[in-house]
């Protein structure tokens, strides 16, 4: 856009987005629009619409784009033109009414704070706020809710990362803050006693103080001599409180209860025995919390009396919050008995949390699962069984109270679906039972709740079958030597009767495949429990838990089996007749596959022979079919139903072929590659089946080592055709299998290495489009891990490649891509051509290595280190630092002078202001950081550097 548009023409394009019927005239307005924001011209043209106010679109759409120039493109103004922003931005919010929308005043007030915070020339901006929004001679003031607003979004924008504040500056603001916390206090407090017709400004005033107590810039004496403190828990106790007002409360006393989290975990020392004064405040504090959170006790058993569940799942956050924050305290109390407040008092915590997983809804007893986890974390690494044994009583009361809410409704039919949300209750209690319940042992609760089941003939269907599914959650976790109560258990499980509900029928196999590691230490059982789940199999509702018992049952068994292998080989044929998901199916397979690993040597090749063909069939036959717009997802249709299969088998069977004999397995790979190619050929543009065919050959592969020989010729053949024509970055992971099986061969790499240049110009042609390394992380990921294979296997003849002054380019940048996967293989395979330059392999001569560092490494080394320091500052996640540093530390292993001065280099070229002229680097932080990096000799000390130093342009 080069010219400033006529105001009629933005509220006509406006008018387009928002109410022309015709789509493409929508889609016309918004591309104009975005151009528009875009544009150095948006700032004159949202101030414009914001004055005029013709209507809530175009008030909408100024508001935003305001905020979005000062978040992206705030260095479009000069800084003279700060002021002037400011003012009109303050002249904004003072038009604010009643009847203003919220979304227009949210955005105004977001871009007021994302102003402030940039806006370094501004130094008293809360006090000015204050001063101009607040309430004067205790009478009531239509500004309050804008004032209110903007000092609630201004430390969460704080955190920004679309800001890049950087470190500096955010210390500054905070700092600022700290200065502020006084004034906004005060202005809190006064509110609660000025009159006022926004019935919502009691939620937003609660809102803004739970905001500042999360910044943490609130001191504890500020919040213990804070009205609004006492407020809030004064709204919690209200039986009148409005359901808005009352998690606004709650959320307050939360973020108060994290703060005080992190201050307890701090290292808060005595000095001589007594309390230092932080510590002696943090206390008191805590102590008068307790006693607080305790007195609403009576007021979440009303709501609970009138069924208010979002009422009691507020009390239940609350109760929550102050166990988990007091949870270090209450474990050092159980060494001794430091502090003002008993043992009793603190574990009384424990009796509120249980007293909610008690209700009746077990979305409220879900609520507290962090808190048993952070609880069983945190005695497992204490591991001390005094002080573990003494939680003991309330884990059992926590395992009891699930039990009851896992129960179905008695009138429930069948099993319970996956997509239930009752179905995902059940499994997060699965998973939190198996976390706990090392406090009272595994062995006790699998008894504890067998025998309240047994021999109890009239007890109802789910009560039954909530046990067994508790039990179900430890069973792997009883030793195989047991013997005193599993013989029962399986005993009574294998008489449960076909006429029992479904659901106990059900969680019964899933029981029995849980017990593997028991019943392979009790062969005796075994066959009964196999032919028990065989049976099960074919019921439509009992299919998935038997599959799945089924597997655990073959895949641990294997030994006691395999004399079943010909019907488990029924079964794997019959399995597309089986209501179950194609997961399961694998499973099964994966199973039945690890029992023909223990079959015989001379039966080996012709079970798995057979095993293969039951797959191979199948895809034979849909590769011939004609039509192959019958073909439908994750039916028998699909050839990747049958490829993740054949894939299972090859990754799942473990068969060594004895020294200079054939691979038992070799025949049957030879059979499926006809089939295998020919699926290549046939749904050759299809990316899903190309990636399952070449992961079921990368297993293949692997299976039987260089016996794959034979393949290799055709399959780098096809490989290199298929990947010219549809550039499934797949074929480049292949040929990464292919290269670390046989790149070590002399008689393979020359073939390796022409497959490479063959297989390079349609790689390099797609990288270089248009955003094409953002666009193709996988082709990134793919082939450089090729390329650093080569250099794992095979050195000497990579470096020969003339190719490499391309790839190596390619490498710098592809350095910059912010892709976790892709950056991983780029810096490995940049930290192994480095560290080719100091190995000592005898096949890689000191000229080769000589030469790779006077003609590549030192030429492009500035550029190198510069595109790696410069991409973590501003391209990369903090995760991809340490591939970063394992880089640098290989170069500098290498020549440390040269990195030290490149470093130099590039620190003296970074930028020392943000784009919104804060200050983000000073020049004593790039020298301590260039020290830091020089002076390193860890990977982590340099990732550690590279992470702080990011901080100052974040």
């Amino acid at each position: 856009m080069n010219e400033l548009p006529a105001i009629e023409v933005v509220y006509d394009a406006l008018n387009a987005l928002y109410h022309n019927p015709d789509p493409i005239s929508k889609e016309r307005a918004s591309q104009w629009l975005g151009d528009l924001q875009k544009s150095i011209f948006a700032w004159k043209i949202a101030d414009q619409l914001l004055h005029v106010k013709k209507d809530m679109e175009s008030c909408y759409f100024g508001a935003q784009t305001l905020r979005t120039k000062i978040q992206f493109a705030f260095h479009e103004l000069p800084s003279e033109a700060h002021n002037s922003l400011r003012d009109s931005m303050l002249n904004h919010l003072k038009q604010i009414n009643e009847h203003t929308n919220t979304v227009i005043v949210t955005q105004l007030c977001l871009a007021l704070a994302d102003l402030l915070l940039q806006m370094t020339s501004w130094k008293t901006p809360i006090q000015d706020l204050i001063q101009t929004f607040g309430p004067k001679n205790n009478f009531e003031t239509t500004h309050i809710w804008p004032l209110l607003e903007v000092l609630t979004v201004l430390p969460e924008e704080m955190g920004s990362r679309t800001l890049r504040l950087g470190a500096n500056r955010r210390s500054e603001v905070l700092k600022l803050f700290a200065s502020s916390t006084e004034n906004v206090l005060h202005l809190l407090d006064s509110c609660l006693t000025i009159p006022s017709s926004d019935r919502l400004i009691g939620v937003r005033l609660l809102r803004c103080f739970s905001s500042w107590v999360h910044l943490q810039a609130v001191t504890l004496h500020q919040l213990t001599s804070c009205a609004t403190l006492g407020h809030v828990f004064a709204t919690l106790s209200s039986h009148h409180s409005t359901p808005l007002l009352h998690e606004a409360a709650s959320d307050a006393v939360c973020a108060l209860l994290q703060v005080v989290a992190d201050q307890e975990n701090e290292d808060n020392t005595t000095q001589n025995g007594q309390l230092t004064s932080t510590l002696h405040e943090l206390r008191t504090l805590e102590d008068s919390l307790v006693q607080s959170i305790k007195n609403l006790e009576p007021a979440y058993h009303l709501a609970v009396a009138e069924e208010d569940t979002e009422k009691a799942l507020n009390y239940c956050r609350v109760f929550t919050e102050i166990a988990e924050a007091l949870l270090h305290r209450m474990l050092e109390s159980t060494k001794n008995n430091n502090g003002t407040m008993n043992t009793s008092n603190l574990f009384g915590l424990l009796d509120l949390v249980l007293t909610c997983v008690g209700h009746h809804d077990y979305e409220v007893a879900e609520v507290t699962f962090g808190f048993w986890y952070k609880l069983s974390e945190d005695l497992y690494h204490a591991n001390d069984d005094d002080r573990t044994v003494k939680f003991k009583p309330y884990i059992e009361r926590l395992i009891g109270a699930v039990c009851r809410h896992c129960q179905m409704e008695p009138d429930h039919e069948g099993v319970l679906e996956d997509s239930d949300d009752f179905a995902g209750f059940r499994s997060r209690v699965s998973e939190l039972v198996k976390d706990v319940v090392f406090i009272v042992g595994s062995a006790s609760v699998f008894k504890h709740c067998f025998y309240s089941i047994h021999g109890q003939n009239n007890l109802p269907w789910e009560v039954t079958e909530s046990a067994l599914f508790i039990m179900q959650a430890v069973a792997k976790n009883i030793l195989p030597d047991e013997n005193e109560v599993v013989q029962s258990v399986v005993e009574s499980l294998l008489q449960v009767p076909e006429s029992a509900h479904a659901a106990v029928r059900y969680t019964t196999l899933l029981l029995l495949g849980e017990l593997g590691e028991w019943m392979d230490k009790h062969p005796a059982v075994v066959e009964p429990v196999l032919h028990c789940v065989l049976r099960s199999i074919n019921d439509p509702s009992l299919a998935v838990a038997a599959s799945n018992s089924l597997e655990a049952i073959t895949s641990i068994c294997r030994d006691h089996v395999k004399s079943h292998f010909d019907i488990l080989l029924q079964v794997v044929s019959a399995l597309v007749t089986l209501p179950i998901p194609t997961e399961t199916a694998v499973r099964v397979v994966k199973g039945v596959t690890k029992v023909c690993s223990r079959l015989p040597d001379h039966q080996i090749a012709d079970a798995l022979h057979q095993l293969c063909k039951i797959h191979v069939d199948e895809l034979t036959r849909i590769c011939q079919a004609e039509n192959q717009s019958k073909v439908v997802a994750k039916t028998s249709s699909d050839p990747v139903y049958w490829l993740d299969r054949l894939a299972s088998i090859f990754r799942n069977l473990s068969v060594n072929a004895k020294k200079n004999e054939q691979h038992p397995c070799q025949l049957a790979i030879t059979f499926t590659w006809p089939c295998l190619s020919m699926t290549l050929d046939k749904f050759q543009t299809d990316r899903r089946v190309m990636e399952r065919c070449c992961r079921c050959l990368r297993f293949a592969i692997r299976l039987i080592g260089h016996q794959s020989a034979p393949l290799l010729q055709p399959l780098v053949t096809q490989m290199v055709r298929l990947y010219n024509a549809h550039h499934h970055s797949c074929f480049l992971y292949l040929a990464s299998i292919l290269v670390d099986e046989y790149g070590s061969e002399n008689d393979c790499i020359g073939g390796l290495i022409s497959m490479l240049e063959a297989l390079l110009p349609r790689a390099f042609q797609l990288l270089q489009e248009p955003q094409g390394l953002c666009h193709n992380p996988d082709t990134v990921d793919d082939l450089f891990r090729l390329f650093a294979r080569f250099l794992q296997r095979n050195p000497a003849a990579f470096l020969h490649s003339p190719a490499l002054p391309a790839i190596f380019d390619c490498a710098m940048q592809a350095a910059a891509l912010d892709h976790r996967d892709a950056n991983a293989s780029v810096m490995q395979f940049l930290s192994e051509l480095i560290h080719t330059t100091r190995t000592r392999e005898e096949k890689l001569s000191f000229e080769l290595r000589d030469q790779l560092m006077s003609t590549m490494l030192r030429p492009k080394g500035p550029i190198l280190i510069s595109t790696l320091i410069t991409a973590s500052i501003f391209s990369l996640s903090t995760c991809s630092l340490p591939n970063v540093a394992d880089v640098l530390l290989e170069f500098m292993l290498v020549d440390r002078q040269s990195i030290s001065t490149w470093m130099e280099q590039t620190l003296e070229n970074l930028p020392r202001q943000s784009p919104s002229g804060c200050v983000a680097v000073r020049p004593e932080q790039l020298q301590d950081f260039r020290h830091k990096v020089i002076r390193a000799e860890t990977s982590l000390e340099l990732s550690n550097a590279l992470r702080d130093f990011s901080r100052l342009y974040r």
